[in-house]
Formats: structure tokens, sequence, C-alpha cells
């Protein structure tokens, strides 16, 4: 039976005020890394809610993808170039040229990934808490952070805030429930709204 949006935010409250909350998560062995999937509809209560819930608890460390991503593009001062950019060039052009190079996950040494390297130790004690999913894609996908972060986080349980649908029985996302994502089947739902 699918939870109420309202009972599964209050139990998000919970199992973020404290990373023994998470930890009493079974994974059978596997890392712990948490999927929040929520209907689009309900961003900005979502929004609110986990700035409530991070406000409240100093284990918690935000990533927002979006402001990642903005902060990396003017730190190598393309911002002001991408803004004109955008209105000569197709956004194809843009990603495939200028966002994908600059920020791949892929490379040895991502400035995202490095953010995440350099921000939080893994040492047990923190939540890394994933933001900003929505406003970053295409130019960076979830699936491909989460596979990137497994190497960097095996001891603090991470959790993605999606906008979407997640199925952990089929190992699929699917962003604000129209766009499918790759697969990704090393997250556990961390609270079901009802497995598709």
């Amino acid at each position: 039976m699918a939870l109420k949006l309202s009972q599964r935010v209050k139990e998000l409250r919970f199992r973020l005020s404290s990373v023994n909350n998470l930890s009493k998560n079974k994974t059978a062995g596997d890392m712990k890394f948490y999927i929040f999937d929520y209907d689009p509809r309900d961003e900005l209560r979502i929004r609110d809610e986990v700035n409530k819930a991070v406000n409240s608890n100093p284990e918690i460390d935000v990533f927002d993808l979006y402001e990642m991503m903005i902060d990396i593009i003017k730190e190598n001062g393309y911002f002001e170039t991408i803004i004109n950019m955008e209105k000569e060039y197709g956004k194809t052009l843009l990603l495939q040229e200028v966002f994908q190079p600059m920020l791949a996950l892929e490379q040895s040494d991502s400035p995202i990934l490095n953010r995440f390297k350099n921000t939080v130790p893994d040492d047990g004690k923190h939540i890394v808490l994933i933001t900003g999913v929505g406003k970053s894609y295409p130019i960076i996908r979830s699936h491909t952070v989460l596979n990137n972060l497994q190497n960097i986080f095996k001891n603090n349980p991470v959790i993605l805030i999606y906008p979407g649908t997640f199925s952990a029985r089929k190992g699929y996302l699917r962003l604000f429930d129209k766009l499918d994502d790759d697969n990704y089947y090393r997250a556990f739902p961390i609270i079901n709204r009802g497995e598709l």
C-alpha cells in the first residue's frame, strides 16, 4: 500500500535526524545509498521539508547538483560566455562542447566529484544529501553521480532526493515521471511510496 506524502515526509525527517537512524536500514551489506523519490508536483513542499531537516541536523552535508555546476562554471570564468552562447547555439551543442567536457564525472579529476571528496570525510558520521537533480538535468545525470560516488562514500549514507519515480525492483529512474534515466540498481528506497 502506498504511503501518503505526509507520512513519507514525516519518516524522511526522522531518518535524516541522525546518521544512526539511517544506519538502522538493512542494506544486506551493500553501501548505504538511498533514493527518496516523489511526485514532481510536490517539489516545493519537498524542498521545504529537506531544508527543515538540514537546518536541524549538523550531520547533513547538502550537495545541490545545480548550484555545484553553476559554481564550477563561474570559477572557470565561463558563466557570461555560456549565457551569450545560449542565444546563438543550440542546447545540444552547448551540452556536448561545453558542459560535458567541463563537468564530466568520468574524468579522474572531476570538479564535481572533487567537491564531494574534499567537503565530507567518509567516516560514517555524515549524511550526504544530494538535491538539485531536476535543475541540473540533462547536464548532470543522477545515475552517473551515484555510480561515481560508490568509490568515494563507503561509510557515509548517501541520499538522493529525486523528482520522479525510482523502482528498486526494476532498477529504473524516471525523472519528472516522464524521462527515462539509465538504470541504477545499487540504491534502496529510503521510504517506499509503492513499488512499481
